[in-house]
């Protein structure tokens, strides 16, 4: 049902007139992590996943009415998730590579020729490539296209930023996956299910 609102909602916003759409370049940092669950006897390995910095790159399409503050957002970015990992033999992180499109619904908020704006929607992502690297051994394991099981990943998204002269964007996101990901990790003990979460800053300038 929330699905179909939503759609209902983008379809609405094609069909106001007085449209204002700008066509923009994305860019920020990722602080991304693997939100693991592991059977109990894995659990006595005490592997710990904490934040990998990363990147995010692209561009976004922004479609609001010129007479409210409604509007929505689409995306093709390029973004690094993934996780560092340590125990007491393994030392090291995991890189991947997704293509993701975000859709969100936007409202702005105009105070001369500065705003502020929050955003919230679902986003689609397909795995390109990664790595995992264990520090301990030198051991670096390439994750190419045709060796993922599933390349997908799917969440939710929300977040804020400020704008200025409404050209310059700076935001923060939370994504938060819903799709087990979960894969073999270099002889690391398997999660029976593993989400992703990513904390970004981004900077958009809009043409």
């Amino acid at each position: 049902m929330k699905c179909k609102f939503f759609g209902f909602t983008i379809i609405l916003l094609f069909c106001v007139s007085g449209l204002y759409a700008q066509l923009g370049i994305k860019a920020g940092v990722n602080i991304a992590n693997e939100l693991n669950t592991y059977r109990i006897s894995d659990m006595k390995v005490g592997l710990k996943s904490t934040n990998l910095t990363g990147y995010q790159i692209g561009l976004v399409y922004q479609c609001m009415p010129k007479k409210s503050g409604f509007g929505f957002e689409i995306g093709a970015l390029l973004s690094q998730k993934g996780s560092t990992f340590n125990d007491s033999t393994h030392t090291g992180y995991r890189e991947l590579n997704y293509l993701e499109v975000p859709l969100n619904l936007r409202y702005r908020l105009t105070l001369g020729f500065i705003g502020v704006y929050g955003f919230g929607g679902m986003y689609g992502g397909y795995e390109l490539s990664g790595k995992t690297v264990d520090e301990v051994t030198n051991n670096i394991k390439t994750i190419t296209y045709s060796s993922f099981t599933n390349h997908v990943d799917y969440g939710y998204n929300f977040g804020a930023g400020i704008e200025l002269f409404k050209k310059i964007q700076l935001g923060a996101t939370l994504s938060q996956g819903l799709k087990n990901t979960s894969t073999t990790t270099v002889g690391l003990p398997i999660p029976t299910k593993t989400t992703n979460r990513v904390y970004s800053v981004n900077l958009v300038y809009m043409f």
